[in-house]
């Protein structure tokens, strides 16, 4: 009877501790579980508020902003026609002037999400450190440009992405910064800047600032101004309306070179 009795203390010492490790293991799991989600839930609103990039949207430009940036396309020797614009990338886009337009449309469109990336979004363009890609629509129909395959002139080529702050200073010959190593996500720090995309020979030492540059200040005027209202019909019933003028297109296509997609 002893034996019994002990052998009944000792299963029953067993189910109440196997009673106790469980009740511990769901009191343990429930708050891990709510930190779980907590997490999650903080996760969450980061990205939304990032756009879904972890990149920092404060800063401007904010909506509301109109600023502008000059651009060029530079092919082993000289710049294409600018691109038109297919679509607002969150804002950023273009009219085939020349230039980049950047009108944040919304807060995840603002500060570091107001970038090169967005601007080939909207022109339809793919530009990495290993090729720059034109839009589909002629007169590109889709160009592609490889570093490491697409030649100029018989010599290897590579991609470079510069820079300049100010869009005077450019066209009057300043130093450039070269973003290449962060093409897409390079954003528009300031109102008038400039910017080449260029696809040129290895160990090319000076690279022009786009064309546009030299004019900027005349064309975001002009982008800016009001509506211009039609002069008084002379008595001879002919109107006289002021004459507009506007930079020529530079446009051509590339040299032959081995490896170029035509």
């Amino acid at each position: 009877m002893g034996k019994a009795s002990s052998a009944k203390k000792v299963a029953r010492a067993a189910r109440v501790g196997g009673k106790t490790s469980s009740g511990r293991r769901r009191q343990l799991g429930f708050p891990l579980l709510m930190g779980l989600i907590v997490l999650v839930g903080l996760a969450g609103v980061y990205v939304a508020r990032d756009g879904g990039t972890g990149a920092d949207s404060s800063g401007r430009p904010q909506p509301g902003d109109h600023w502008h940036a000059a651009y060029g396309i530079f092919v082993c020797d000289h710049f294409v026609q600018p691109v038109q614009g297919e679509s607002m990338a969150l804002g950023v886009h273009t009219h085939g002037d020349g230039l980049i337009h950047i009108e944040p449309s919304a807060a995840v469109g603002t500060g570091k999400q107001a970038n090169l990336g967005r601007f080939f979004e909207a022109a339809s363009m793919k530009v990495s450190r290993s090729q720059v890609k034109l839009p589909s629509a002629s007169p590109y129909n889709g160009r592609t440009y490889r570093a490491g395959t697409t030649t100029c002139n018989g010599k290897p080529a590579e991609v470079r992405v510069l820079r300049w702050p100010n869009a005077d200073t450019a066209a009057q010959g300043a130093k450039p910064v070269d973003v290449t190593k962060s093409i897409g996500s390079t954003w528009f720090r300031e109102d008038k800047g400039a910017y080449t995309v260029a696809f040129v020979a290895k160990g090319t030492k000076t690279i022009q600032p786009p064309p546009t540059a030299a004019t900027i200040d005349q064309a975001t005027g002009a982008d800016s101004a009001p509506p211009v209202t039609a002069p008084p019909t002379s008595a001879a019933g002919s109107t006289s309306a002021p004459g507009s003028t506007s930079a020529p297109a530079t446009s051509g296509s590339a040299p032959a070179s081995s490896g170029s997609t035509p």
